[in-house]
């Protein structure tokens, strides 16, 4: 029994801590993305957000990026972009026009008069058969991604159900409180 209570013991605060952890990066990103968005509406310029999170719904980038893995984003100059790399952008196609999509940049086309300018990026899903039919421009492109991480779109799913709130929320914070009220109570008893 000593045992098993050190295991969970173990196990509890490597959770606690990577949650920690994660929620101290996320807050890190949300407060730097805060302060460009701010500087930026100061200078009158538009463009896409530092950082961005987005949870993959389709087969397109099998097997590098899976089905409910999340992909972090963040926004590069067009010139920084190189074939190889994984960008999310905005659709142009009809039935998903103005959704992010996540491919593989397989080629830069550049004007033609002036070999500097960009005119835009030739993108692919690594699972798909052809290149995506629509030239991407630069001012399109919402950001390269840097980290995926896998299955936490299951998460999200789970989440928007109230069966997911009670599993991942109410419970947990119910044992947490349960267990606190257990001890006052042994302390307690100790005490007298």
């Amino acid at each position: 029994m000593e045992l098993a209570k050190k295991i969970f013991k173990f196990l509890s605060s490597i959770l606690f801590y990577s949650v920690f952890l994660i929620l101290i990066v996320v807050f890190v990103m949300f407060a730097v993305s805060f302060v460009d968005k701010k500087i930026l509406m100061k200078n009158g310029q538009y463009r896409h957000s530092l950082f961005g999170a987005y949870i993959i719904i389709s087969e397109s980038m099998i097997p590098r990026i899976n089905v409910y893995d999340a992909v972090v984003t963040m926004r590069v100059d067009a010139y920084d972009i190189e074939v190889d790399d994984i960008i999310t952008f905005l659709s142009k196609d009809i039935e998903t026009a103005g959704t992010p999509i996540t491919h593989r940049v397989i080629g830069i086309v550049y004007d033609t008069e002036d070999n500097s300018k960009i005119l835009g990026f030739r993108t692919k899903g690594d699972h798909n058969n052809t290149a995506d039919f629509a030239l991407i421009g630069p001012d399109e492109v919402i950001g390269r991604v840097f980290l995926r991480i896998p299955m936490i779109g299951y998460l999200q799913t789970i989440m928007t159900k109230p069966i997911g709130w009670l599993i991942i929320v109410v419970i947990p914070c119910l044992l947490i409180v349960g267990s606190d009220i257990f001890k006052l109570i042994k302390t307690s008893k100790i005490e007298e």
